[in-house]
């Protein structure tokens, strides 16, 4: 509510009242979030329009405040001078129903200065996006294209009233802008908790998640021309790669980072992501080796290969190449002579690109290296044993899915498993068919799994017992209703091939699952994590106080 007075002339009239706001309730659909306006007004007078510390709520209570005045005499040309600072804003809450290209919970802290007139505005200051926030952006998978064009051809009556075209011609003016450029200076940090997730392509799944810190300058100058300067360093991250039905988890490694020194898409970027592949290098290192059987053997335990892919130079087409490593801080369960023989190979294989890139495919489709001879392997595997290694992770994924179309009110879980048996001393194929079944009860409090494995090939098959469906059971309550403490019984049998039978183990468990930041974190109790949490939330105002305290100005005057 309010009241204004007017008077003068069309040209220039002459304005004077308050705008009052008392407990003003809004939502934004675009962010989906309602934001609150208490006991505030708007002061209108000859000289504009003013703004006396004008603050906006979030939904939490946190403040936007505007401050200054926009200069005017007719309404239509403005002379700015208002700040903008903000704390802890809580600016976007939206989902994917809401915006399939961005969405997320958004945060920001903000103390800018808008100076300048509405055609060429100048704006400067510092922005920072805080710890809570948790962004989402889709890239589109094909280039945005003209769905409409309008105004291209104009009809004119030629018979119409002058008077009515004047009339009209002043109504167009309306939808067009007199902005001509702007001036835009802002300093932007983004904090390391803050978590921004790119989904690169939709239909596979494929998608970026970081964390890490920045300091970047953003400008916009007069001409329209984006600049950005500065770095953006990845504290953690992962990158998940969909390749038909396989899906391969990269973790970007500590201290990868994007530097802009221009223009946003002309940024250099410096990035490492690993995946770790759990296998024997004995295809690896085959014509290292001699005809020794025992020797051989021992090229049989499996040892954690970390595949790096890297990502150098421009941002918009950068340079990907991939590495085979054996990481350096892990302590190894075989000899150092096994692990110097692997090390040269690998370095061997560098010097290799089209032999690198064949047994980087091969860890990430198979998990397991290939010999230099795909058909004629070290270890007995034959072509055709060598195709059903990898149409059985295929098969598991596609039982999978044809299971949840067509089985309701359960989960149902297949899992094949072909590879080879050495226990005999020699070769042979084995594969086995893994079945499980799990029911929620009780609300979901209570899951009920059972399953077993059923053997499908192998020579100790008829030597072995056949177990039902009930050979494996697990009953899993959950405590609470989060499922941060569940309490498991359950019954395994399992197959022992040293003792060539059954071993049937039954226990009870108790499982807590403990998010945490640091591992001190694990002990503490419960009012010291609320005080913990209690320290940094001031900290985090204080530093914010900081940041928006208010900047000395001087006056200028703009002809």
């Amino acid at each position: 509510n309010g009241k204004i007075t007017l008077t003068g002339n069309m040209d220039k009239p002459i304005a004077n009242g308050d705008i009052n706001f008392n407990k003003t309730r809004f939502n934004f659909g675009m962010l989906n979030n309602y934001f609150s306006i208490d006991d505030e007004k708007i002061s209108v007078s000859p000289e504009g329009i003013t703004f006396s510390t004008f603050t906006i709520k979030d939904s939490t209570n946190n403040t936007t405040v505007i401050d200054g005045k926009a200069y005017t005499s007719n309404f239509t040309n403005y002379k700015f001078d208002l700040t903008l600072r903000a704390r802890n804003f809580h600016a976007l809450n939206t989902t994917k129903k809401d915006n399939k290209l961005y969405y997320g919970q958004l945060y920001f802290t903000s103390n800018l200065n808008i100076s300048g007139t509405e055609a060429k505005p100048v704006i400067d200051g510092s922005l920072t996006i805080n710890e809570d926030t948790k962004l989402t952006v889709v890239l589109p998978q094909r280039e945005p294209g003209v769905e409409e064009r309008e105004g291209i051809i104009q009809f004119v009556d030629l018979d119409a009233n002058v008077a009515d075209s004047v009339l009209f011609a002043a109504y167009d003016s309306l939808n067009t802008s007199g902005l001509v450029g702007m001036d835009v200076s802002v300093n932007v940090e983004i904090k390391k908790e803050a978590e921004l997730n790119l989904i690169i392509d939709e239909g596979n799944g494929d998608f970026v998640n970081v964390r890490g810190e920045a300091l970047l300058t953003a400008g916009v100058d007069q001409s329209g021309k984006v600049t950005m300067t500065g770095s953006y360093e990845i504290e953690e991250g992962a990158y998940e790669l969909t390749f038909s039905m396989l899906k391969r988890k990269f973790a970007i490694q500590k201290g990868s980072k994007i530097v802009w020194k221009g223009e946003p898409t002309d940024a250099e970027v410096a990035i490492t992501a690993a995946y770790v592949a759990n296998t024997p290098p004995l295809e690896l290192v085959e014509n290292q080796l001699d005809d020794n059987t025992q020797v051989r053997n021992t090229f049989r335990q499996k040892l954690p290969f970390q595949v790096n892919l890297n990502m150098q130079g421009k941002l918009m087409k950068p340079e990907i190449t991939f590495d085979i490593i054996l990481p350096d801080n892990r302590n190894y369960s075989v000899s150092k002579d096994i692990l110097e023989t692997v090390n040269q190979r690998l370095v061997q294989l560098r010097s290799q690109p089209s032999e690198l890139n064949k047994q980087v495919f091969a860890l990430l489709l198979l998990n397991r290296f290939v010999a230099e001879n795909p058909f004629q392997s070290s270890n007995g595997m034959t072509a055709e044993s060598f195709a059903r290694k990898s149409v059985s992770k295929l098969l598991t994924e596609q039982l999978n899915q044809l299971a949840t179309s067509l089985i309701q009110g359960v989960d149902i879980n297949f899992d094949v498993v072909s590879e080879d048996d050495y226990t005999t001393g020699s070769r042979q194929a084995k594969t086995d068919l893994n079945v499980g079944l799990s029911k929620r009860l009780l609300n979901d409090r209570l899951t009920v799994t059972v399953g077993s494995n059923f053997e499908l090939e192998g020579t100790k098959q008829t030597n072995r017992q056949s177990t039902n469906i009930a050979g494996n059971v697990a009953l899993d309550y959950r405590l609470s209703k989060d499922g941060r403490y569940l309490l498991r019984g359950y019954r395994k049998n399992e197959y022992q091939g040293i003792l060539e039978g059954y071993i049937i183990e039954t226990g009870v468990g108790f499982i807590m699952t403990i998010d945490y930041n640091r591992f001190r974190e694990i002990f503490e109790s419960t009012k010291k994590k609320e005080k913990r949490r209690e320290e940094r939330r001031k900290q985090r105002e204080l530093e914010d106080s900081k940041k928006v305290a208010p900047v000395t100005k001087s006056n200028t005057t703009t002809k």
